[in-house]
This record gives C-alpha cells, structure tokens and sequence, in this order.
C-alpha cells in the first residue's frame, strides 16, 4: 500500500495510554505535494481497511484509535465500512473540514451509533458551537493557561468533552498540567532520554540480573551453562523459555529441561528471545507504551535492513533499535546504561554519537515515528526506496509485536495457574 502511517499514544495523568491517533502520509510527500490528497475525495479509509484486516488489537492492544477523515468521508456509510467495534474508534476532523449543516446532520448520526466524535487545530470554541453536543475530544496545541481556560469554559457546558493536550515535549511539562483536569497528553514526552549529567542510579537485584542475561547472550559464542545459570534464577523466565523450546516447529520431542533446551534452540535464537523477554521485563516499572516503543523499533530496524544493505546484520539492527531506549528503561545517562551491557561498537557509535551506517537506520525509524513524512520521502527518493515497502516494513513490525505481547499475555496466564 502506497502509505505511510505512525500510531501515536495518548497518555491520561497516570501515563497511562487511553489510545492512539494516526499521523499519516499518503504516497511520498515530495512527489504528492502539487497534487491534491489522495485521501480528500476517497469514497473509504485504508486506516479502516486496515484496521478491519488486522483487529484493534494488533494496533491499539483494544483501545480508541483516533482516524483521521475527510468531508467525502463523512457523508458515506462509514459505520457499514468498519467491521470493528464502533465505540472504539474516534472520527477525527481537522480546520480542512467545512463544518456545515450536513457535517452536522452526519456527526449526530455516527455519534448516535456509538462511534467517538473528535476535533483538532481549532483554536477558537466559537466554531464548534453546534457540534459540541456531540463532541467527545478535542485537541489542543496551546500554552498552559489557555488550556485551563478551555477546560474551564467546556467543563461546565459540555463535560462529556475530553481535552487533549496536544505536542507535550518535556517531562516537566506533562507535570505541571497533569492535575490541571485537562484528560489526555500527547507528545514525546514519555520517551525523552535521561540527559548525560545525571547521576548513575543503583540496579534493583533483578535488573542485574536480566543487565547479566544480556550480557552473556551478546557475546559472539556465548556459553551455554553462563546462561541456563542466570534463567534458573528467575521462574518467570525459566518458564516462558521451556515453553518456547516446546511450541517450536522445529523441534520434534518434547524438552525435559533448561539445558537441553538451550541445546536445541541455538544461539541465534535464544539471543532474539533474551532480548525481547528482556526488554519486556526491565520496562516493568516504567510506561507500557515504552516497551512497545522499544520493540516496535527494535523489528522496524530489523525490517528496513534490506533497504540500506545492510541484511546481514538484521540481528544487530534489531538489538539497537531495543537498545535505543536503554537509558529510559534504566534511568541513566545513555553512555552509563551501555557501560553496563555488552553490545557491538556499531550499536554504541550509533546510539552514542550518531555516527556509521548503523545511525542512518536508526535515525530513518526515529524520524518515521515522528512522523516526519517530508524527510522520510527525500530518504525514499534519494534511496530508491518504495513507500509500499516502507509501508510492508512497519506493519510486519505492528503485527510481529502484536504476536509477542499475545505470547507474553498467555505466559503470565499460565504462570499464575501454575
């Protein structure tokens, strides 16, 4: 599909994510730009076909995803396109909308069948007057105090109406606005990096231990014993990697115990499963939508591999892309965070300095999940690189995580009946 698009959270003031709207590009941004959006006179969504071909699952784990939609759209049966539950999605309509007597009569009817009405980049309330009835979100990309005042003038007239504090870049600033009433945070905020001058924070014992894990595992010929010694001492682990060995296709007898079991897998295997596991346990303490980040990245760096050349190295790739958020996880400086880990001079050049080919993929991934869709484009033409594989790379990514976290969901079920 000739698409780009990014699902980006939506944090209430226990950071906790509430869902996703969809920053998107149709076609390369360069090439399209004297044309007119393909999406402007299209009679139905991708997003929708999307969303019906994958599930909300795969792409909001269940929770209200905001789609984006045009006057064209708005006057079709879109309630009869989506095939998905309705009180899920969020229609979202921005200042290109005309907003006349029959955007009026249509947003009653959706709001009427349970679908989410949602508004952005309309500064003045006063346009929206006779939508707001019907209205459950509106976003707001404004200063401080005039947040407050638009919660102010829309909590007593329209409670239903969630404000959602739009572009929040800094931690400091998600804190002083997130008892102010205003309901969601958007932003990069959650994910910013723990700057070089802090100081080196204490591991809990079970952080050092899973720091360990990945230490031996990232070795090029690691041993064996070094590793079944370290999952023995977490059950958690120990289960999850015999019931891999044994769910695994390629393996036909039964597996009695840890060290068989790391006989049969191999190496290269049991170090994409270190990592992964890993990763999902030292984001434990921190925001969920961390350990989806990580992940994401981690298989879209794999993914895009083949468009920089750099195929061979799929693995390492997908290691800097889990590593690349280490000094959140770990709340430490990046430079302390990888002086604890073992990892290939490539990763640590790139994720340190930015520099060597391991960057170029790294700052590609970055930039796609900004949605930086003007400089994703210049990167697609001057690599001769095809938006519909673009597209193919991060979707096989959306649903590789979507697989994983059903794992994970399954593993912590039958641990807790064990």
């Amino acid at each position: 599909m000739n698409l780009m698009f990014v699902p980006k959270p939506l944090f209430n003031n226990q950071m906790v994510v509430e869902g996703y709207y969809l920053s998107y590009q149709y076609g390369n941004a360069i090439l399209e730009a004297a044309k007119s959006n393909p999406l402007d006179g299209a009679m139905n969504s991708p997003f929708i076909r999307f969303l019906n071909n994958v599930g909300l699952e795969a792409l909001t784990q269940d929770k209200v995803i905001f789609i984006p939609v045009t006057q064209i759209l708005m006057v079709t049966d879109l309630d009869g396109e989506i095939k998905v539950d309705l009180t899920k999605i969020a229609l979202l309509m921005d200042k290109n909308i005309e907003l006349n007597e029959m955007l009026l009569e249509r947003v009653k009817r959706f709001s009427a069948l349970g679908l989410k009405i949602a508004f952005k980049d309309f500064p003045e309330i006063s346009t929206l007057t006779d939508f707001l009835p019907y209205t459950n979100y509106i976003f707001y990309s404004l200063p401080e105090a005039q947040l407050r005042d638009r919660f102010l003038i829309l909590r007593n007239s329209f409670s239903q109406i969630k404000i959602i504090a739009a572009d929040i870049a800094a931690q400091p600033t998600f804190d002083q606005i997130k008892n102010s009433g205003i309901h969601l945070f958007d932003g990069p905020f959650y994910k910013v990096h723990i700057p070089t001058s802090s100081k080196m924070n204490a591991l809990s014992p079970l952080k050092v231990n899973y720091v360990q894990l990945l230490n031996i595992v990232n070795q090029n010929d690691f041993d064996f014993s070094s590793f079944t010694r370290i999952v023995r001492q977490d059950p958690g682990l120990a289960i999850q990697f015999m019931r891999l060995v044994n769910s695994s296709s390629r393996i036909n007898a039964e597996i009695k115990n840890i060290n068989q079991a790391a006989a049969m897998l191999g190496q290269r295997e049991i170090k994409k499963w270190v990592a992964t596991a890993v990763s999902n346990a030292l984001c434990a303490d921190r925001p969920s939508e961390i350990t989806r980040l990580s992940l994401l990245r981690a298989k879209f760096c794999e993914n895009m591999a083949k468009f920089f050349d750099m195929a061979i190295l799929q693995d390492n790739l997908f290691l800097m892309g889990l590593m690349s958020v280490l000094d959140v996880i770990l709340e430490l400086p990046m430079e302390d965070a990888l002086s604890m880990i073992f990892v290939p001079d490539q990763i640590k050049k790139a994720l340190l300095y930015g520099r060597g080919d391991f960057s170029r993929v790294l700052n590609f991934v970055m930039l796609y999940e900004h949605g930086d869709w003007r400089e994703i484009s210049r990167l697609a033409l001057v690599m001769d690189m095809p938006i519909s594989g673009i597209y193919d790379a991060y979707v096989d990514a959306v649903l590789w995580y979507s697989n994983l976290i059903n794992t994970v969901v399954d593993e912590e079920r039958a641990i807790s009946e064990t």
